[in-house]
């Protein structure tokens, strides 16, 4: 197939370029500057420059492509997270650049876009399953720039085209959330936020490219992908134990968590995400855990 990744120089795009040309497909990666050019190259594809904004320019670029691919995003790194500013350039890509990705693929006669999205829009679960059906909590206008996204993808859907939508986990690897959780771990510092008996869903980089791949198979609709769920308190004896750090990974007090607002809230959350149909339906399944060691430098 021929297939176009917007995001394809972010961590995600990169594995997404890789994994799809592996596979033996043709990728265009997608990059807003002249820089991205051989980073996507490098893995494999074939770079482009495009204004993610302009709708004529995005058509005439997936112009002749089976598929399209929205990896966007921009997501602010540690505690800075805490200012309403920092969120500015993530909210008008889900916003904006989004909304006009899924109208130029359908301009351009796109069959298929699958979009990326986030498995952090459920509500607190405790201990119970989450699968797909469940009602998600983005009652507050914080979460107006996921939620146009997803209304985008949706209506690309019709006319015998089909949409994918992923939810994914939270994704650990070579980021640069996940080096600065780390280096914390490392220091003795606080950085994990939530209960120890919570449940989290993780998703190493590479089982994200992968199911991108994957999710070529999908038929429209949503989809949970992330590993298989661990408490917290484990993630914070893998963490510490992937930095060499002398114990876990530290938790930051209550009274501190309790003021982080609703950006960082939803980390808060307790998510036993369920990824059966994503894995039923396309054969998807997780080869790299917390607990595989090595896993920060794969």
């Amino acid at each position: 197939m021929k297939i176009a990744v917007t995001g394809a120089t972010g961590v995600l795009g990169q594995e997404a370029v890789a994994a799809l040309a592996e596979a033996g497909h043709e990728v265009t990666g997608v990059t807003r500057r002249d820089r991205g050019v051989p980073v996507i190259e490098g893995r494999g594809g074939r770079g482009i420059v495009a204004d993610v904004f302009d709708v004529d320019d995005l058509a005439r670029t997936f112009s002749r492509h089976d598929v399209v691919i929205n990896t966007l995003a921009h997501v602010p790194v540690d505690m800075t997270a805490m200012r309403p500013l920092a969120w500015r350039e993530d909210d008008r890509l889900h916003l904006e650049a989004s909304v006009a990705i899924a109208e130029a693929a359908r301009r351009a006669g796109v069959r298929k876009l699958i979009q990326e999205s986030t498995a952090f829009l459920y509500p607190d679960n405790g201990s119970e399953w989450i699968g797909e059906d469940e009602p998600l909590a983005v009652r507050d206008r914080a979460f107006r720039p996921r939620v146009r996204e997803m209304r985008a993808a949706v209506d690309f859907a019709t006319e015998g085209r089909s949409a994918v939508i992923l939810r994914l986990g939270q994704l650990f690897g070579r980021d640069p959330q996940t080096t600065h959780m780390l280096q914390a771990a490392r220091e003795g510092k606080a950085v994990l936020l939530g209960k120890p008996e919570n449940y989290i869903p993780l998703l190493h980089h590479r089982d994200a490219g992968r199911a991108f791949v994957s999710a070529l198979r999908a038929g429209s609709g949503f989809y949970n992908v992330a590993g298989e769920p661990l408490t917290r308190e484990r993630w914070a004896k893998d963490l510490g134990r992937e930095a060499k750090a002398p114990g876990p990974a530290k938790f930051i007090p209550e009274i501190t968590q309790a003021i982080v607002g609703t950006r960082l809230e939803v980390q808060r959350r307790s998510l036993r995400i369920s990824s059966v149909r994503f894995m039923s339906e396309t054969g998807w399944r997780p080869t790299i855990g917390p607990s595989t060691p090595g896993w920060s430098r794969m």
